[in-house]
């Protein structure tokens, strides 16, 4: 159960200061509603529960239900009977593929992709995946993990990868750009069944959705996806005032080696504390999926890494874990006044790193349930 706190008062020698809250909470940022379908938004169809658990330690925030996550029926079928339509291809190789109007066995090669499919209900349809997070299974269901994934690298063999979806049988095959760095890759998956290739910028996620849902013949069920992501990050904003708080996003342990250090701005967890407007120490900013450096007459406050609240990303290595519980005992991390609060939050990588709606909904639905709190007890 989240309570309500008060904001610890600062030490004058290190902290944030308090500060008007901002007028007006900015756009969604990166949710693009072009061609999208004036289609109701529904808020009841995908619950999403709070199963907390622990990492290293600290209490985990999980609002992902792996099992609760996918759409419990397909969407209509939005282009019924036989042959092909034209869609676009993204990003590579011909401007407009021929798909099937209803594809009924989809290679989902991309996390975006596959979250997508996860949104609309057709993880049915899916018949292998590549390019999951090694933790996907704190949003994702055993369903869509169970199926057979690709593995492509950037050293594959184009023949190779086409020898294993054609063994698959699908007749859609829907693949992220950066799974297909050699254009021969792209070319080979080509010669198996139609293949629509998407950005797999972050930044372009919300167009990415609206590209895949296309695709999968189900262009307005992806335009009310995208209008269910805004109407969420709106609530959230209405209900937790988050311009009025300092939020820092973290990330703990990570890929790119360090211990601990701010989360890039270009993350789908930063984009939402964008979308609903979340206040973030100077150090912090950004604007657009983009870091907005401090003005030079700023001073400066405190650690860089301090807020009025934490969101600490872990996960995603066989030593995440591991790490992890180093960086908490650290003298440093202990001396940050939201860890001295207690208003520290872990959540998952794979979802605040993520690429679709079903990892957006996620993680409005853990700074919602948050934002205002304290941890409990670790």
């Amino acid at each position: 159960m989240t309570v309500s706190a008060p904001i610890r008062p600062r030490r004058p020698d290190r902290g944030y200061l308090s500060r008007p809250a901002r007028a007006a909470a900015p756009l969604v940022a990166g949710l693009v509603l072009a061609a999208c379908g004036p289609s109701p938004v529904d808020m009841v169809d995908q619950p999403i529960t709070t199963t907390p658990s622990r990492m290293a330690g600290e209490e985990l925030q999980r609002s992902a239900e792996p099992d609760e996550s996918c759409a419990p029926e397909p969407a209509p079928v939005e282009f019924p009977g036989g042959g092909e339509r034209r869609v676009p291809s993204g990003v590579a190789g011909p401007d407009q593929v021929g798909v099937p109007r209803s594809p009924e066995r989809i290679l989902a090669l991309g996390a975006g992709a596959v979250d997508v499919a996860c949104a609309l209900g057709l993880q049915g349809l899916v018949v292998g995946t590549s390019g999951l997070p090694p933790d996907a299974d704190v949003y994702l269901p055993a369903s869509l993990l169970g199926l057979p994934d690709l593995a492509i690298t950037a050293g594959s063999a184009p023949a190779g990868v086409a020898d294993a979806a054609r063994a698959l049988g699908p007749d859609l095959i829907v693949v992220a750009a950066d799974q297909v760095p050699d254009p021969d890759v792209a070319r080979a998956l080509a010669g198996v069944a139609p293949t629509v290739v998407y950005d797999s910028d972050v930044l372009r996620w919300s167009e990415a959705t609206a590209e895949i849902a296309d695709a999968y013949g189900r262009p307005r069920a992806g335009g009310d996806l995208l209008l269910d992501v805004i109407e969420r990050a709106r609530i959230t904003a209405g209900a937790t005032t988050p311009s009025d708080t300092w939020v820092s996003l973290l990330s703990v342990a990570g890929a790119d080696g360090e211990a601990v250090s701010v989360q890039g701005p270009d993350t789908l967890g930063s984009l939402m504390l964008e979308a609903v407007g979340a206040g973030r120490p100077p150090a912090q900013r950004t604007r657009d999926g983009r870091g907005v450096p401090p003005a030079p007459e700023s001073p400066p406050v405190g650690d860089p890494l301090d807020g009025d609240v934490i969101f600490a990303v872990v996960g995603g290595g066989d030593r995440s874990e591991e790490a992890a519980r180093e960086v908490f005992a650290s003298t440093r991390w202990r001396d940050l006044d939201a860890v001295g609060a207690r208003r520290v939050f872990v959540v998952d990588r794979a979802v605040w790193e993520g690429a679709g709606p079903v990892a957006a909904r996620a993680v409005l639905d853990d700074i919602r349930n948050s934002i205002n709190g304290i941890a409990p007890d670790g």
